[in-house]
């Protein structure tokens, strides 16, 4: 059989659209219509076939190369290298057989889609949030990271995005400790994103906190819910804050023990990285009663997807109405929380200051202890 048809050049139009006018060998991705050292114009461009255009040259086929030798998916664009080196007499089609050139076109041409697609995708500002770890050890994120994971569906709007930093020199456990991490805190969120000039600009947020869980509460209660906004939580393997899951993977349950104390004061247990008995509860004070959310799953792999974390802040939510229906809007509660920091993000980013109890935040340093406060007094902490 002799040689199939020439592509056409509406064909190969599309090859360059789809390659972006690259070489589509994997890793070359060199740019072929223009000359690397003058800049100027230069075609330097070749198409290629995967299965050869006859049945006698590489990879050719007695009754696939007249099929397809014009069609779409059996041509790739390469520089003069590349096509020389894939096609070599003896040890082309060895080194590079017909899976593997296919692979090579649809991991490029995949590659530019996603590339392309971001010009259509909204715009986020990547919020990086850090803070000593038990007022020890010093935290860095790395933007990249971050911006890898907003991808696909939004794009950075910034190259640096935001970087929110708290540290303190007092000692972690004591209230100025927590007062100076607060007034810093509040005073950056207000500087970087409650700015008039960024609302006014249509703010998305994307949030990438490593600190403690406290702080991470507040900041999540700063920005609330009416600023356009998503979380994202890291994993160590892979090292990544992308999330390893798109389907619900844990449940999250809600546990209740009553007691004879009539004080008002409510404590609300959320074990998620750690069970925490309600014995250590009891130990900080008396309670009328514990509320206790656990993880089916618990660990630092609790959360792994958007939906674990909806399913999460929705049992939370769940849970704070029935504490305002059962002990009314006069009653405190005591919040013990162990969980990543995704969900407490969210534990501040749901809180009501008309609606809900004033809560008080407590932290674990041998031992529990009082850090910070959502609602109550206007200028308490």
């Amino acid at each position: 059989m002799g040689r199939g048809k020439a592509p056409t050049e509406n064909t190969v139009r599309m090859l360059c659209s789809k390659a972006a006018g690259m070489c589509e060998f994997e890793g070359c991705d060199k740019r072929l219509f223009f000359d690397g050292v003058t800049l100027s114009k230069f075609n330097n461009a070749y198409v290629a076939h995967i299965v050869a255009s006859s049945a006698n040259g590489p990879r050719g086929d007695q009754t696939l190369s007249p099929l397809l030798s014009d069609k779409l998916e059996n041509l790739m664009l390469m520089c003069a290298d590349h096509h020389k080196l894939i096609d070599a007499p003896q040890t082309g089609p060895r080194n590079y057989p017909i899976e593997r050139l296919k692979r090579m076109k649809r991991m490029h041409e995949e590659k530019i889609e996603k590339f392309c697609n971001l010009f259509n995708v909204p715009k986020t500002e990547i919020v990086c949030f850090t803070s000593l770890i038990k007022g020890v050890t010093d935290i860095t994120i790395d933007y990249n990271l971050a911006a890898k994971a907003v991808l696909p569906n939004k794009q950075p709007a910034s190259s640096y995005g935001i970087n929110l930093q708290v540290k303190s020199v007092y000692p972690y456990s004591s209230k100025e400790y927590w007062n100076d991490c607060y007034m810093q805190l509040k005073s950056s969120f207000d500087l970087y994103m409650k700015n008039p000039i960024i609302q006014r600009g249509n703010a998305d947020f994307s949030v990438f906190s490593v600190a403690p869980i406290p702080l991470i509460i507040k900041l999540g209660e700063f920005i609330g819910d009416k600023l356009p906004c998503d979380v994202y939580q890291k994993t160590r393997f892979p090292d990544t804050w992308e999330w390893q899951a798109k389907e619900l993977t844990n449940k999250f349950i809600v546990e209740k023990e009553k007691t004879t104390v009539t004080n008002g004061v409510i404590a609300l247990n959320i074990s998620l990285t750690n069970d925490v008995n309600n014995d250590r509860i009891f130990s900080v004070g008396e309670y009328e009663c514990v509320y206790k959310i656990k993880a089916e799953k618990n660990g630092v792999d609790c959360i792994k997807s958007v939906k674990d974390l909806s399913a999460f802040w929705h049992t939370y939510q769940n849970v704070l109405d029935e504490i305002l229906n059962t002990h009314g809007t006069g009653c405190q509660i005591h919040l013990f929380p162990v969980m990543p920091v995704s969900a407490a993000f969210e534990v501040g980013r749901r809180y009501m200051l008309n609606t809900h109890p004033s809560i008080t935040i407590f932290d674990e340093n041998n031992g529990f202890f009082e850090t910070l406060k959502m609602g109550g007094i206007a200028d308490d902490r």
